[in-house]
């Protein structure tokens, strides 16, 4: 009797036991598969090397200054990802460089968030009945991010991007299960590595509130409900959330003299294009979601219901935040990073439903046919986005310049935008006196690699264009690059080198190239010919951009240049 009772739960465990171990092993080879994807679209873009530059500057000078070494000290803001350059910073300290422990980072951190979202899915079911055995379709989400270029790029490219996800992730997951203060910790963590990482973790809050605490207070009542909350728990919680913001915040007035980062004094002037570029982003996002595919899916919307609204209320809140600062210049959607994995968690929080739903109301070869359906469906989208994936990929390998679509910079182009730029740089570093200044429009890997003075066309790294300069609205306006610093500003720097209307190409330029760029007279053309490098992404193994070419004023001497 005895026996025959514990039989059955005995079968129970193992069987458990087996689909956790299947799990396990999909996982695994989900993980390689976002890494040999991911390491397709290797790249570093120009952005990244801002940041690099901070942080060599703090972890070999002690200071966070773009410009270091001047009287009186230029501080200007110029990075919005405070826990990330500290963190290339005490990598540059122990011998790491940050271009060479960024892409680790970044792959770790979005290794990370697709366990962190199967996770967090698992625990949301669970905080709502659902049975905690595991089944190959809690992979789904993960499953589909890693094939998505809109995932998978960001597992590159040296920004913080990954990073901040992993965080805001972490922040939810610790939240749904019931540890508070690991929440606080996790959401300040992902602040002080982008401000706007607060934005998801708010709308998750406001959607928790309403959905569990709503239902809460009119089943106790509010007084009993208020009396079940753990408040010394939350005000401990609330104190780990505030107290390291609040000191980036005072820190930051102190030490630049302003409550808000130069960064969001570039970014706030996206919105006058909501329209011409905002909506197009949204836009740009939901087909590289899928488009054709995503509707293999569309029967699920049938099981939509208010618990989901946790994990749309953030990812809308990610998409209004995108269209009000007019998108970005990068393709794969990084602004939306966050919004494409709750996406991704509410199509694997459905599907599991689904399948849970139908074995319940069915039986026999009806039980195996309908759970069978759900997970074609997952496959076919899976199977689709990875097949467009391919075909993406191999369009933005042709694209070594220029814009896909007429309107945004694929991984291909970024890379060599910055890499021929990390080349001319090098030379510049070895060959220029170190007191050169230089006027750049891209403030990232040419003045990462030369370790020159900078004067920034673009306001970024300076400390007045961002407030002294119109925004320009055209059709050739690109967000985060409105403000174009006016000659008169520049001259009256006087730099060196004018590198922002500088040419690169096999040839070297002439007198009607200035011309052209609005210097008639007065300046010569100083090309740098750093020579070929060894690259073995590059046809015959040699990576050889041609001539870096700058104006100098006549009669200036340069280092070589006379």
């Amino acid at each position: 009797m005895r026996a025959g009772t514990h039989a059955p739960r005995e079968q129970a465990l193992r069987s458990d036991r087996r689909a956790t171990l299947v799990v396990a092993a999909l996982a695994l080879a989900l993980l390689a598969a976002l890494l040999v994807h991911g390491r397709a679209w290797a790249f570093l873009c120009d952005d990244a090397y801002i940041s690099f530059r901070y942080a060599e500057n703090l972890a070999e000078r002690g200071s966070l200054e773009f410009n270091p070494g001047l009287t009186p000290p230029e501080r200007v803001e110029g990075y919005s990802n405070l826990l990330w350059v500290l963190l290339l910073a005490g990598g540059q300290r122990l011998g790491l460089s940050p271009p060479t422990l960024a892409p680790w980072l970044t792959t770790a951190s979005s290794l990370a968030g697709l366990a962190l979202v199967t996770l967090l899915v698992r625990a949301l079911r669970q905080r709502f009945g659902a049975s905690p055995r595991w089944s190959p379709l809690d992979l789904s989400a993960a499953l589909w991010l890693a094939a998505l270029p809109e995932y998978a790029v960001w597992s590159q490219g040296g920004l913080e991007t990954s990073f901040a996800l992993a965080w805001t992730l972490a922040a939810m997951l610790a939240w749904t299960r019931d540890r508070p203060i690991v929440a606080a910790a996790a959401a300040a963590l992902a602040g002080l590595t982008r401000q706007d990482s607060l934005l998801p973790i708010a709308g998750f809050g406001l959607a928790w509130i309403l959905v569990l605490g709503t239902p809460s207070i009119r089943a106790q009542g509010p007084r009993r409900a208020l009396q079940a909350i753990p408040w010394r728990r939350l005000a401990v919680a609330l104190a780990v959330f505030v107290a390291p913001l609040l000191a980036q915040l005072l820190w930051r007035r102190h030490y630049y003299g302003a409550w808000l980062p130069n960064t969001w004094a570039i970014k706030a002037y996206g919105a006058l294009l909501r329209d011409s570029h905002g909506l197009p982003y949204l836009a740009a996002w939901v087909a590289g979601l899928g488009g054709a595919w995503l509707w293999a899916l569309a029967p699920l919307a049938a099981l939509v219901r208010a618990r989901h609204l946790l994990l749309v209320a953030p990812a809308a809140l990610v998409l209004a935040y995108a269209w009000s600062v007019g998108g970005d210049f990068m393709a794969y959607s990084r602004f939306l990073l966050v919004a494409t994995t709750l996406t991704a968690a509410l199509v694997g929080w459905l599907a599991r439903d689904a399948y849970d739903l139908l074995r319940v109301k069915t039986s026999g070869w009806r039980r195996v046919a309908a759970s069978l359906l759900v997970t074609l469906a997952v496959a076919a989208l899976v199977a689709g986005t990875a097949r467009r994936a391919r075909a993406r990929w191999r369009v933005d390998m042709a694209t070594t310049e220029g814009w896909l679509d007429g309107r945004y910079e694929g991984a291909r182009a970024m890379d060599r935008f910055a890499r021929i730029r990390v080349h001319a740089g090098a030379w510049m570093r070895e060959n220029l006196p170190q007191e050169t200044w230089i006027t750049v429009g891209a403030a990232g890997a040419l003045p990462y690699a030369s370790g020159l003075r900078i004067i920034d066309a673009y306001g970024l790294v300076d400390p007045v264009v961002a407030t002294t300069t119109k925004p320009h609205v055209g059709p050739r306006a690109r967000p985060g690059h409105q403000l174009h610093a006016s000659r008169a500003y520049l001259l009256s720097r006087d730099p060196d080198l004018l590198c922002h209307v500088g040419i690169v190409g096999r040839r070297r330029p002439g007198p009607a190239d200035a011309t052209r760029r609005g210097f008639r007279t007065g300046y010569a053309w100083a090309c740098v010919d750093p020579g070929p490098a060894s690259d073995s992404r590059e046809p015959g193994g040699a990576f050889d951009p041609g001539y870096y070419c700058c104006l100098r004023p006549r009669g200036r001497e340069v280092g070589p240049f006379r």
